[in-house]
């Protein structure tokens, strides 16, 4: 993805905007010393969230906020950080008519964007031996941003202290687009003390289990012992399981024949209840036949008494209140209904005696089929009772002992288990806490050649036609040239070279994909190069380095931005088609510097250097 810097400015209340436009592919500035060349590179180094505030001057007093606007794909970003400090805001919109289109405040945390927008988002990179993290802000300015400091240091490219491991991480990760995610570390001091408590108890415990154990004990007698207890606690189960087999089947019979017998002996006692009921109703039939009986008798012989009158009055038979009760006609009546209902009840009697009949006939049945299926348990259960007593036990030892001791020798049995898992768990942490020296091979391979081979290029279109073989030093970040580390060389060719390699870098990141800011900015490249005062002896002259650096510059059209900041002459020639911005430093000529000149108080005017000006050499 990668950004492109559009703009940088300083804001104040009753101050006039210092504004600075960046090229998209290359940019100039250039002119002579405090003109705020390298302040501006300390203003993006602290707009792009580092921590460094920039250094204060005279011209810089009163301006209170720092703005950069910057672009990547189709969003424009814009950052606001205080001259005094505090976290960067960030605003974003969409490129457009930017009349039309107003900058939303952005939630992302600044470093996370640059990460983000870098391509570096999910990579991880070691920050030591012993940690990993992810790729974060400060990784991607340091190989994008250089001062002039950084430029000329005898130093490692990739510093010095606890962050040469991460930035040389950072910077493997931008040539060969792998991160060190599957990188194996080296454990922490804490994650050693905590393997060495782990070991502690894996061996106490180790102690404690072997206590349950007598001297002597092997597993090899107590597998075999624990294997003959379980044969005969199989053939007693097996024993057993014969006898249990032969008494289900009888049982299974046994309580068949019991559900028969009950439902015979419901039927038989319901038989001879009902027969018990019919003997009574039979019973009571003949009663009421023989009360008829008698009663028809009776009538029969008071037909044949003759007709008396009333002893006392003398009222003859006929004339007395009831005579109709004692006429003939009455008693033959009374003789008509006693022979109707002793009908009746011979006719209920008949069919009484019929069912009764067969009552006592399923009775009998039923009492035949009660003591068949009687004889048939008691069978069953002689049977029941033969098999029991018939079941012997082959084995003399008792089934509950038996249990016992194999519980005893099962328990044994996994002591051992135990404690040769405990001492497998002790020999892996004994070798995990030790710390071996991980070594991290850093091979830049292909990717390495081809940032060597585009930095030669660089350097043999800036007049440096005398290196014969040149390197990249994955391992320190760094070219060798002509069989020597750059940092071997005076501070000119230092600072050319390390030039050259930044560059090629940022070049082939983009041109393969992998994580890059897509800037870089360079603080007085050239500056050491032409130094007068140096003792450098130069195989190419000053003049021709320089107007070879700028006119390489003016034609740059590769991927990516470079923006330089130099005092160094320049040709008109050159300047006509590179377009630098030019600081005089003169009030009047130009641009005097990156902040509009006003006047000071002469206290706080800056020192006059000798020489400054223009220094714009003619065509």
């Amino acid at each position: 993805m990668a950004i492109v810097l559009k703009r940088l400015k300083s804001t104040g209340p009753d101050r006039e905007d210092a504004v600075l436009d960046f090229g998209k592919k290359r940019t100039l500035i250039r002119g002579p010393s405090d003109t705020g060349k390298s302040y501006i590179r300390d203003c993006l180094w602290f707009l792009l969230g580092g921590d460094k505030l920039p250094k204060t001057f005279p011209l810089s007093a009163g301006y209170q906020e720092l703005q950069l606007h910057f672009e990547s794909d189709d969003i424009e970003y814009q950052v606001r950080r205080a001259l005094i400090g505090g976290q960067p805001k960030v605003y974003c919109r969409a490129k457009g008519n930017e009349e039309e289109l107003a900058f939303e405040p952005l939630e992302d945390d600044l470093s996370e964007l640059l990460v983000k927008l870098s391509g570096a988002i999910g990579k991880q990179i070691i920050r030591s031996l012993s940690d990993r993290g992810a790729v974060t802000g400060d990784d991607i300015r340091h190989w994008a941003l250089w001062s002039q400091t950084a430029i000329l240091s005898e130093n490692p490219t990739s510093g010095e202290g606890f962050a040469v491991t991460k930035r040389t991480a950072s910077f493997n990760l931008f040539l060969t687009g792998v991160d060190d995610s599957k990188v194996e570390l080296r454990k922490k001091t804490s994650e050693v003390e905590r393997i060495k408590g782990q070991l502690s108890s894996a061996e106490d415990a180790l102690t404690r289990v072997q206590a349950g154990l007598s001297k002597d004990a092997k597993r090899d007698d107590v597998a075999n012992a624990l294997e003959r207890v379980d044969e005969v606690l199989v053939a007693m189960s097996s024993q057993y399981d014969q006898r249990a087999a032969k008494l289900r089947a009888v049982r299974r019979e046994i309580v068949e024949a019991s559900q028969q017998l009950a439902r015979a002996t419901n039927g038989r006692n319901h038989a001879q209840s009902m027969v018990s009921r019919f003997e009574l109703l039979e019973q009571k039939y003949s009663n009421d036949l023989e009360r008829l009986g008698a009663a028809n008798e009776g009538v029969a012989f008071f037909e044949e008494l003759p007709a008396v009158p009333c002893p006392l009055c003398r009222t003859p038979t006929n004339a007395q209140t009831e005579a109709q009760e004692v006429k003939p006609e009455a008693a033959a009546r009374y003789k008509a209904a006693i022979n109707a209902e002793a009908s009746k009840i011979r006719g209920l009697r008949t069919g009484l005696l019929t069912a009764l009949e067969g009552e006592r006939r399923r009775l009998q049945s039923w009492q035949i089929d009660v003591d068949q299926l009687g004889n048939v348990l008691n069978t069953l259960q002689n049977r029941e009772t033969q098999a029991m007593q018939s079941t012997r036990i082959e084995f003399s030892a008792d089934p509950k002992q038996m249990a016992i001791r194999r519980t005893e020798l099962s328990a044994q049995l996994a002591i051992f288990d135990e404690m040769e898992r405990l001492r497998v768990e002790i020999e892996r942490l004994k070798k995990q806490k030790l710390r071996p020296k991980i070594q991290v091979n850093r091979d830049g391979g292909a990717s390495g050649r081809s940032v060597a081979d585009t930095a030669l290029s660089y350097l043999k279109l800036w007049g440096f036609n005398d290196i014969e073989n040149i390197a990249l030093d994955a391992e320190v970040c760094d070219l060798v040239l002509n069989d020597r580390t750059r940092l071997s060389f005076g501070a000119g060719l230092r600072a050319l070279y390390l030039s050259a390699l930044v560059i090629a870098l940022m070049e082939h990141a983009l041109k393969k994909g992998h994580p890059h800011l897509g800037v870089v900015v360079l603080d007085s490249p050239l500056k050491a190069y032409a130094d007068p005062d140096s003792d450098e002896t130069h195989s190419v002259p000053v003049a021709t380095v320089t107007d070879k650096f700028y006119e390489w510059l003016a034609d740059f059209s590769g991927l990516g931005q470079i923006i330089v900041l130099e005092n160094e002459r320049i040709s008109a020639a050159t300047a006509n088609k590179l377009k630098p911005i030019q600081f005089t430093k003169k009030p009047g000529m130009g641009r005097p510097g990156f902040y509009p000149h006003r006047e000071v108080g002469p206290s706080q005017l800056p020192t006059p250097i000798e020489g400054d000006g223009l220094d714009v050499a003619e065509g």
